[in-house]
C-alpha cells in the first residue's frame, strides 16, 4: 500500500528559503508539503504556487487559521480566516488548518470559549464548503488550554466537526498522543481524519519535553504507525519538527530519514 507523505515548512528558520525546503523535500521523495504563513509572507501566492509546481510538490496543510476566542490576535495579522480559505483553495491544499484558541488567562467560562469555537467554525465551514476547502480542526495539548486550544479531546473535537461537511480533525503526535482515542479512530472511523502530523516526543521526569524524530523519541512509533494504517488511513502523514527541535542536525538529513523511518515501520510485521 502507498502511503501519502509530506513535511511541513515549520522545521526551517528564516534562514532556509523556503525554495531550498521544497527541493529538499523533492530529493527525498515526497510529495507534499505543509505551507506556513511564514512561507505565504516570504514568497506570495503566486511565486509559492510556481516553486511548488517547479519541484512537483502539492500541498498537504496550510497553517493556521481560526483562533476563536481572540487569545492569540496576533495571528490574524494580515491573512483573516476569508483569506486564508482562497489561498488553501488556489493552492489546491489538502487542509486548512484550524486552531481554536484558548480560553484566556484568566479563563473566562469553558461554556462562552467552547461556543466561540462552534460559531466561528460554523462560519469559517460553509465559506470552506463553497470553495471546496477542507478545515483540519486541531486538538490541542491540555496543557495549551488558556492560551493555545480550548478543544483538547478527540471526542470534543469530533462533536464540534460532526455538522460541518468541510470539516474533519488534523491529528497531531505532539498533542494528541495520549488520548484514549488515538490512534484507534484510524481504525473506528478513518475519514473523519483529514491529516496526521508525524513525531516522536521525548520524556523527562515523567513529562514531554520537546518533538522528536520517528527514531529518536521515547514512543514506539513503529508500532502506533501501524496502529494508524491499520484501518486504511493512507495519509497524509506530515512530519513536523520546529528549528528548536533540530539540535545542529541538518534538515535535508532529517527529511530523507523521516521518508525511511516511515518505510521501515509500515513494512515491519
Amino acid at each position: 500500500m502507498e502511503y501519502s507523505l509530506s513535511v511541513n515548512h515549520y522545521i526551517c528558520d528564516e534562514k532556509t528559503p523556503f525554495p531550498r525546503f521544497a527541493e529538499m523535500v523533492q530529493k527525498a521523495g515526497i510529495g507534499s508539503v505543509g505551507v506556513t504563513r511564514a512561507a505565504l509572507f516570504e514568497m506570495g501566492v503566486p511565486a509559492l504556487g510556481q516553486c511548488l509546481k517547479d519541484n512537483g510538490l502539492g500541498v498537504s496543510s496550510l497553517c493556521s487559521a481560526g483562533y476563536f476566542t481572540g487569545t492569540q490576535p496576533e495571528t490574524k495579522a494580515k491573512f483573516d480566516d476569508g483569506e486564508m480559505i482562497d489561498i488553501a483553495a488556489e493552492l489546491g491544499a489538502a487542509t486548512l488548518t484550524v486552531i481554536s484558541d484558548g480560553a484566556g488567562d484568566p479563563a473566562q467560562p469553558f461554556a462562552d470559549a467552547y461556543a466561540l469555537v462552534e460559531t466561528g467554525l460554523a462560519k469559517m465551514a460553509a465559506q470552506a464548503e463553497a470553495k471546496g476547502v477542507i478545515l483540519g480542526v486541531e486538538p490541542i495539548h491540555p496543557n495549551h488550554i488558556l492560551a493555545r486550544g480550548c478543544i483538547n479531546t478527540i471526542a470534543h473535537a469530533l462533536k464540534i466537526v460532526e455538522p460541518h461537511a468541510s470539516a474533519r480533525l488534523l491529528l497531531d503526535f505532539n498533542h494528541s498522543w495520549w488520548d484514549p482515542d488515538f490512534p484507534d479512530l484510524l481504525t473506528r472511523a478513518p475519514e473523519t481524519v483529514a491529516l496526521i502530523q508525524m513525531c516522536n516526543l521525548k520524556f523527562k521526569d515523567g513529562y514531554a519535553v520537546g518533538r522528536e524524530t520517528l527514531s529518536g523519541g521515547d514512543l514506539d512509533m513503529g508500532q502506533m504507525i501501524r496502529e494508524l494504517t491499520a484501518g486504511g488511513f493512507q495519509g497524509p502523514f506530515e512530519f513536523e519538527l520546529f528549528p528548536g527541535d533540530l539540535r545542529g542536525r541538518d534538515i535535508q538529513t532529517l527529511i530523507s530519514d523521516y521518508a525511511k523511518e516511515f518505510a521501515e515501520s509500515v513494512a515491519a510485521v
